[in-house]
């Protein structure tokens, strides 16, 4: 006994991190999405191999990820600014690999940012 730690003795079940969900960013509540642009969502989120209760849905104008305590992986932005970022672009920090995209009704009515969008969402999804 000896030669485990007070931690390995007193904590003998196995822990695990669970890391948080891949967060979506959304300018207006949810609640206020039409039901295409809510559909357009579930698509997007699809595409990339997940639905809408696997992932965190924020409502926020501008993102501030230093006043996050729960930083995720992977977010997307929709219809939100951050000073010096460019929309359609991939954006790593330490913690988060983020992108920004126009709103859903922007998105659900232009074809050409629909490409832009599929473009950096494989890159974050399935780059390297």
């Amino acid at each position: 006994m000896s030669n485990l730690s007070l931690f390995e003795a007193t904590f003998t079940e196995d822990l695990y991190l669970v890391p948080p969900p891949t967060t979506i960013v959304l300018s207006s509540p949810y609640k206020d999405l039409t039901e295409a642009e809510v559909d357009l969502l579930s698509k997007i989120l699809h595409a990339v191999r997940l639905s809408l209760s696997g992932v965190r849905i924020v409502e926020a104008q501008t993102l501030d990820l230093s006043q996050w305590t729960e930083k995720p992986n992977r977010l997307i932005g929709f219809g939100i600014t951050i000073p010096g970022i460019n929309p359609y672009e991939l954006i790593s920090t330490p913690e988060t690999r983020l992108i920004l995209a126009d709103s859903l009704s922007e998105l659900s009515a232009n074809e050409e940012l629909k490409k832009r969008l599929w473009i950096v969402l494989k890159q974050l999804f399935f780059g390297p």
